[in-house]
């Protein structure tokens, strides 16, 4: 929330009374880090502003510190790698220029509309560097703002590019959050009122893509853990650097494997807010704690597992576990996946195999590793069935009763999935001591079919 104050020279207290403005927050923090502007920290003043909320840490700072001026070059330096005009200028700076260094040159100034309407006319040749340094530096803040607001992954991924540094806005300038004014906007409100849409907005909202994650990340991510000002600055600047050393995984799986190893710094449930290029919204899940240390549990376990669907979907069987933990949702549609993929590729078998294994005992922990016992059981004697049938020169039939009995548990149908497991436990002549607390309740116990039918393989006891 911002709030109007009369504090000393003081003016302007910002709140993180929900996630924009805690964003706005750090953001704003950075701004005045980098100019060395003065400003306080609610929780560190002994003498609060009157009409504060209770609650929550803030900054307490002058209005007249933010100007546009400052605020463009505050984008330049922290979005610097960006801005094509200094990947320009650098070049510049040399005396003489090769092919390739004059033909890049000429290429980046058609690479953004700003500089191609400023420079297309005049093409670059290697010896009228002058015309194109004083180009720049006279447009620099036209420049910057055209390329900072008109960037994919920079103002305009989060905020309305019309909008930037502009107030008195009708709607808020976010992504997701801004509506047309023109438009009829009554079916926006709860029972088709308008005045019941809350969309307020602020300038500093100008500065939430400054408090999220790296922005060559196609998804980007900031965590709302508002305890203090401190904790957001200090833990969004620690995810940051954990998600830039994190090298060749998707953005999703980048995000996963950085909250297994967060627990310096987050230690209670946290809000995190994403926001993708290809979205036009924000997006918010809830990290609880109890399932963050469920996602660590799993730090060090094998999960790798890649297969192709379709066209347009990869079955990431990582991401799918990590997802579902944070989630709380079991493992018992990704199981049965992995089941039906053991006769998709013949050279994967065993490593399908022990995925799977790996998986039931996932979820069988998650569950409260109640039947655990049992499972280890249903385990042994699909091992034993399959070299009985072996012994029985009927190693056909493993395969054939193992996808009968995944069939009827991707259908849920479990009285077909009991027959099955009993008319096999009658061919072999073995009793399966398992089978009873599968029949007490086989939804509830499914687990232990998923262990069995994993277990029925075509190998021989002397390569198991």
């Amino acid at each position: 929330m911002k709030t109007k104050i009369d504090y000393f020279d003081y003016d302007t207290l910002l709140q993180p009374t929900d996630w924009r403005f805690a964003a706005a927050v750090v953001g704003l923090s950075k701004y005045f880090d980098y100019f060395g502007i003065d400003y306080k920290v609610l929780y560190d003043v002994e003498e609060k502003p009157d009409n504060y909320i209770h609650g929550f840490d803030g900054i307490i700072y002058k209005s007249e510190d933010i100007t546009e001026e400052k605020y463009l070059e505050f984008a330049e330096n922290y979005f610097e790698k960006y801005m094509t005009h200094k990947n320009i200028l650098n070049i510049l700076k040399s005396q003489e220029f090769s092919e390739e260094q004059i033909k890049l040159v000429n290429d980046l100034v058609k690479s953004k509309t700003v500089l191609k309407g400023l420079l297309g006319k005049t093409k670059f040749d290697g010896t009228n560097k002058d015309i194109f340094i004083s180009t720049i530096e006279e447009n620099r803040a036209e420049i910057i703002k055209n390329i900072f607001k008109n960037g994919n992954n920079l103002y305009k991924n989060y905020c309305n590019e019309r909008l930037i540094f502009t107030e008195d806005n009708s709607t808020c300038r976010l992504r997701g959050y801004n509506v047309d004014k023109d438009r009829k906007t009554s079916n926006l409100g709860f029972c088709f009122s308008k005045e019941s849409f809350e969309s307020n907005d602020i300038l500093e909202f100008d500065f939430i893509p400054f408090a999220f994650s790296n922005s060559d990340m196609r998804e980007t991510y900031f965590v709302n853990n508002n305890f203090s000002v401190k904790s957001l600055t200090q833990t969004n600047y620690a995810f940051s650097n954990q998600l830039s050393s994190t090298e060749n995984k998707d953005d999703k799986n980048k995000l996963m494997l950085v909250l297994q190893n967060s627990k310096d710094y987050i230690s209670y449930d946290v809000e995190i807010i994403s926001k993708s290029q290809d979205k036009a919204y924000y997006e918010t899940f809830f990290v609880r704690l109890e399932r963050l240390k469920k996602l660590r549990e799993l730090s060090g376990k094998s999960l790798n597992f890649v297969k192709k669907i379709n066209d347009d979907y990869w079955f990431n069987l990582e991401k799918e576990v990590y997802m579902r933990c944070l989630n709380n949702v079991l493992l018992d549609d990704v199981i049965l996946m992995m089941l039906k993929f053991y006769f998709d590729d013949n050279a994967g078998k065993g490593y399908i195999k022990s995925r799977t294994d790996m998986l039931i005992d996932i979820n069988v922990s998650w569950k409260g590793n109640e039947i655990m016992d049992e499972i280890k059981s249903a385990k042994s004697c699909g091992f034993l069935t399959s070299q009985k049938l072996i012994e029985m020169k009927s190693s056909n039939k493993i395969n054939s009763y193992k996808q009968k009995i995944i069939s009827a548990l991707c259908a849920h149908d479990y009285d077909r999935a009991k027959e099955i497991i009993l008319s096999l436990s009658a061919y072999v002549g073995m009793e399966f001591s398992f089978f009873y607390t599968f029949l007490e309740n086989a939804e509830e116990n499914k687990d232990l079919a998923f262990a069995f039918a994993s277990a029925l393989i075509e190998v021989s006891s002397k390569n198991n």
